[in-house]
């Protein structure tokens, strides 16, 4: 286990939990139409994802799953209503029908679930952080992108400011504007991790392997063995060395006739 993880960046668009892991759909896309609805999504997930994954770390190792699964949404209730509240009672913030209908629902996120139980339960309370604070940065960072061009495409405004804009698309501002946004996304962040590979392994090609040098061992080579001159003797010669051969032979077989006679 990854004992000392920290916040990552890179981590957090690589591995993006909405984008990605496909979690905390519903949230963006119900509560992303523009970009104050955006910010104020970023904020509670992150609020709800940060707390609930520290408290699974310190006090939730060894408490049956189920029971666990229960204990998220009482945090994320207990986060996200007093926080509603007094942003409606306290602030001149104002909130739309919609999102009083939406921001108590993010209590209930896959977001927050999925990474207390694949990761929070099962590390330090520091990783635990690291990664909540990953998962959070990347899933506020996809809303504040989808709010933002949702209500510039889909109304021509910005912040609630008018934007001097010639045509606009009012289909951007639904469910269905938002999942094809969504899926621009994760297309052009995928095209640019596969082009990233691409150029490291291009680059890796192109240098070649230095060659290894030439060990000099101290051996020399030896001469090439000297060539033996073999004297072959003529014809002529070895007719008489059989001849001689012959008349020795001769002598010897009379000599040994005259030794039995005497």
């Amino acid at each position: 286990m990854d004992e000392n993880k920290r916040f990552s960046f890179r981590e957090a668009i690589t591995e993006n939990p909405v984008l990605f892991q496909c979690v905390g759909l519903c949230s963006i896309i119900a509560g992303t139409s523009t970009l104050k609805d955006s910010l104020f999504i970023a904020v509670m997930i992150a609020a709800d994802l940060i707390i609930t994954c520290t408290l699974a770390s310190l006090f939730f190792k060894k408490i049956p799953r189920y029971v666990r699964i229960a204990l998220y949404l009482v945090i994320g209730l207990a986060i996200i209503y007093p926080v509603l509240w007094y942003i409606e009672t306290r602030t001149l913030i104002e909130v739309s029908l919609g999102m009083r209908i939406i921001i108590p629902l993010i209590a209930v996120n896959s977001v927050t679930a999925v990474h207390c139980e694949t990761y929070s339960v099962k590390h330090s309370v520091g990783s635990a952080l690291a990664d909540a604070l990953s998962a959070a940065f990347g899933t506020a960072l996809v809303a504040v992108i989808c709010g933002t061009i949702r209500e510039i495409i889909g109304k021509g405004t910005v912040g609630g400011y008018t934007l001097d804009m010639k045509f606009t698309m009012s289909t951007m501002s639904m469910p269905f504007g938002c999942l094809v946004l969504l899926g621009f996304l994760a297309a052009i962040i995928k095209a640019l991790i596969s082009l990233n590979r691409r150029s490291r392994n291009v680059s890796s090609e192109t240098e070649a392997p230095e060659q290894p040098e030439e060990i000099d061992l101290g051996i020399e080579q030896s001469e090439a063995p000297e060539t033996v001159d073999m004297i072959i003797a003529d014809y002529d010669d070895i007719d008489s060395i059989l001849s001689s051969t012959d008349e020795f032979l001769r002598s010897l077989n009379g000599y040994e006739d005259g030794g039995d006679e005497q």
